[in-house]
């Protein structure tokens, strides 16, 4: 991908990583709209856990293609990443179990969740290894699951243009995160290397994420 092309594509994935984190940051002010309202007989702990960890879990994610690989932002923005996944996760299976649709929709947001974790711990391990190439490929992977919280939103009200609210939410909850690895299994396919900066193949152990 041209450096330029490539350079776009990263504002414009910041912009709506930022736009998606304020308004999940911001739910304490906004859980009055329709959406929101399903949630308010949902333990509070559990849901501001899945928005605020979420929220930061994109925003730091945008922030990090925009540094280098082994410096220190990276690794204290990886750091950073860790911990809101972790927290984004506990909420995430909290409200897995609570979905107003019932198995179905609870299902595609466990699994979505599980993978999310999973990835995320198999990124540690490979950057713990020294094994850089790895733990860049399972952060993308990461980060494609993290962008489902852009997926859902945007895909939720064109799939209302055609469906009722429940049947478009059952369809967006598989549909918002299964297209994002597949994309990402193609790039990482068409790109010999699976970088979206320059490569670097071999860090020590000893300076972490």
């Amino acid at each position: 991908m041209p450096s330029r092309t490539r350079r776009l594509s990263q504002y414009l994935y910041f912009v709506c990583a930022f736009t998606i984190a304020s308004y999940a940051l911001s739910y304490y002010w906004h859980s009055d709209n329709p959406f929101n309202l399903r949630y308010h007989q949902l333990n509070a702990l559990g849901i501001y856990s899945h928005f605020i960890g979420a929220g930061f879990a994109l925003l730091f994610g945008a922030v990090q293609m925009f540094t280098y690989p082994g410096s220190s932002w990276h690794r204290r923005l990886g750091y950073a990443y860790c911990l809101a996944v972790i927290l984004g996760a506990i909420g995430g299976y909290y409200l897995s179990f609570h979905s107003h649709l019932g198995m179905v929709t609870g299902l595609g947001f466990f699994i979505v969740n599980s993978l999310w974790v999973s990835f995320l711990y198999l990124a540690i391990r490979c950057v713990l290894d020294g094994d850089l190439r790895a733990h860049r490929r399972w952060m993308l992977r990461s980060m494609a699951l993290t962008s489902a919280g852009i997926s859902l939103r945007i895909l939720l009200p064109l799939l209302g243009i055609f469906f009722s609210f429940d049947t478009s939410y059952l369809i967006v909850s598989w549909l918002s995160w299964i297209p994002n690895l597949v994309v990402m299994e193609i790039y990482f396919y068409v790109s010999s290397a699976g970088f979206v900066t320059k490569p670097v193949t071999h860090i020590s152990s000893t300076k972490g994420i």
